[in-house]
């Protein structure tokens, strides 16, 4: 009688230790789609404020350089240099990279453009807030299309405001490996830009980093 005594409470005491697991188990499997999904909202969200930002920062710089069938061509070490001296260019006026053919990139000023803050991006994240605060219960991902909108408009106003006026967009006079007196459209578009805020010297003007 004591033995199955012994017995009956240790299945009473692992009835519930069972249950747990399974509830544990089923609970896991139910939650990998939901952890997936979470995993790429998270990485858009955190990377949409730098794509803004970059992408805001250096539109009309690379509307000059896609023009050029030689830049395409280009590897990806000397593509990132040009992506560097651009946004280091625009933000503090130092370039790191000018030997080689950095496509007049070497030549990007500070630039300061309060009109840039009105953007596409801008844009976007004004009406991914206007969307998250629309008094409807039954709109889905209200809360996601905040926190992704919020980093857009942060990223977008950034960008813009150190992006190169508007004005000083021009076309491309010659190619950048032709040896001469003509300066490229990368080199025309920051003497504009560096006139425009009152920072040109001539010594700015130079194509020797082009050859």
């Amino acid at each position: 009688m004591a033995m199955r005594k012994r017995r009956a409470r240790r299945r009473t005491l692992r009835s519930p230790i069972r249950r747990r697991s399974r509830r544990r188990t089923t609970r896991k499997r139910s939650a990998k789609p939901s952890s997936a999904g979470s995993k790429i909202y998270s990485v858009v969200k955190n990377a949409s404020g730098y794509l803004a930002f970059a992408s805001q920062l250096t539109a009309k710089d690379y509307s000059v350089l896609n023009n050029q069938a030689s830049y395409k061509n280009e590897d990806i070490a000397t593509k990132a240099k040009i992506f560097a001296n651009i946004a280091m260019g625009r933000l503090t006026g130092i370039t790191p990279f000018k030997n080689g053919n950095m496509y007049g990139s070497e030549t990007t000023p500070f630039t300061i453009n309060p009109s840039g803050m009105v953007n596409k991006f801008t844009g976007l994240g004004i009406a991914g807030l206007i969307y998250k605060n629309l008094p409807m219960k039954q709109l889905p991902q209200k809360s996601k299309v905040g926190a992704v909108s919020k980093r857009l408009l942060l990223g977008g106003a950034l960008g813009g405001l150190f992006d190169a006026p508007s004005s000083s967009s021009t076309t491309m006079a010659s190619s950048p490996k032709v040896l001469g007196t003509h300066m490229t459209g990368i080199q025309q578009q920051n003497r504009s830009a560096t006139l425009m805020t009152g920072q040109y010297a001539e010594s700015a003007d130079s194509t020797g980093g082009s050859f």
